[in-house]
Order: C-alpha cells, then sequence, then structure tokens
C-alpha cells in the first residue's frame, strides 16, 4: 500500500460524514418549510377548519375583543440508558523470565442515563368572526402533521 493511501482514505471518510450531516441539514429545513407552509395555511381560515385538522385545543382564552386564543401543547420525555454491559479489558501479565501473557479481565460498565424532553406549544389568535389571525410556535418538538 503506498503512504497516500491512508490519506485518501480518511479524506473520503470525512467526506462521507460531511454529505450525511448535510442530508439530516437539507431533511430539518424541509421538515420545517412543510411546518412553517401548515400553519401559514390556517390563517385566514375558519377556527372550525383548524380543529377539525388538529383537534380539540388543550387550552382556549376569550379576548376583550370578543376573539380568543387558541393553544396546543404536547410534551414527552424520553429517557434512554441506565443500562449495565460488560467488556473486556486486556491485561499484560509478565512472568519471571521477562515475558508474559496477555488475559482479558472482565469489567462491568453502566451507560450514563440521558433524559430528553420535546415540547410544542401552538398558539393560534382567533378573531371575532371566528378566522384565524395568526400563530406562534414555541419548543423543539413543532412539526406538520402527517398527511394520509
Amino acid at each position: 500500500m503506498t503512504e497516500q493511501a491512508p490519506i485518501v482514505r480518511r479524506a473520503l471518510i470525512h467526506l462521507v460524514a460531511v454529505l450525511a450531516l448535510a442530508g439530516c441539514a437539507s431533511m430539518n429545513e424541509e421538515a420545517a418549510r412543510k411546518f412553517q407552509a401548515e400553519m401559514d395555511g390556517y390563517v385566514g381560515k375558519s377556527v372550525d377548519e383548524l380543529i377539525l385538522a388538529r383537534g380539540v385545543p388543550t387550552a382556549t382564552a376569550a379576548l376583550s375583543s370578543g376573539g380568543k386564543v387558541l393553544e396546543y401543547s404536547t410534551r414527552s420525555t424520553s429517557i434512554s440508558g441506565g443500562y449495565s454491559y460488560l467488556t473486556y479489558t486486556p491485561v499484560f501479565v509478565p512472568n519471571s523470565s521477562g515475558g508474559g501473557t496477555w488475559i482479558s479481565v472482565p469489567s462491568h460498565q453502566t451507560a450514563p442515563i440521558h433524559t430528553f424532553e420535546r415540547y410544542c406549544k401552538l398558539t393560534f389568535q382567533v378573531s371575532p368572526d371566528n378566522k384565524v389571525l395568526n400563530w406562534k410556535a414555541e419548543g423543539n418538538d413543532c412539526v406538520a402533521l402527517a398527511k394520509p
């Protein structure tokens, strides 16, 4: 094998990694565009159309202007880790003649516990004549509804 082969192999690995990450970024951008388009599509529609599409809101508040605010909230928590597994560590055991033997020493490990919380709060302002005026989204899990 030539001296350049490892360099070329590393460059190829880096290129594949960059392309994979770029694919993830474009998928996230596409999901954000779909979400924005869906939410913008509710503006000007009747509140009944919103409710038929997204379901019953989790909270509603009346405004003094005669309009109202509808809120859709979701929250979930995922926990991973905490499990144990066995690994083997190679250990060199020298002997009196200057040589030695490699042995495998078992070791119990525990994966760290990770907690990840997902949430989304969608707020829609509705006019007195029951038309959606605008919307606002907060959270890390606001996504477009899956279309059948």
